[in-house]
């Protein structure tokens, strides 16, 4: 079991990546209504890395559909907020599920997914590797 671990995590790796793709997709084949949003808040989470604690800022934004106000958080934080309170950010949102929105130009969420599949594609070629590869007996 254990030569075959790379090749397993590989395999999430690339399950993760495509994860990833689909959810992007959906949510740009959902978000079709454009609006002007103010970030006017950050949610702050504690995470937790082998340097210690640390926190992740996530934007939330304000928006109005129709004559109602919409607050919504962003579904990618950082530790170094790409946003400050006040900006002013262009969002395409679900005109069925208001509050699910994303900001239209931003590809920070692009850059994880492609690290995700190119990185399971990596391990998964690795992985078949080292569990088909003979082993040489002296």
């Amino acid at each position: 079991m254990q030569k075959y671990s790379i090749l397993i995590i590989g395999v999430i790796f690339i399950a993760v990546g495509g994860f990833l793709f689909y959810r992007s997709a959906d949510l740009e084949k959902k978000c079709t209504e454009e609006a002007k949003a103010t970030v006017v808040d950050m949610e702050e989470e504690m995470s937790s890395d082998d340097d210690g604690m640390s926190y992740i800022y996530y934007p939330i934004v304000e928006y109005k559909v129709g004559s109602k106000t919409v607050k919504a958080k962003m579904s990618s934080g950082s530790s170094n907020p790409k946003y400050k309170i006040n900006d002013k950010v262009t969002i395409l949102y679900n005109p069925d599920k208001t509050s699910e929105f994303i900001v239209k130009g931003d590809n920070t969420l692009d850059f994880f997914k492609y690290i995700f599949v190119v990185v399971g594609i990596a391990l998964t070629g690795f992985g078949t590797y080292v569990a088909t590869k003979k082993e040489i007996v002296e």
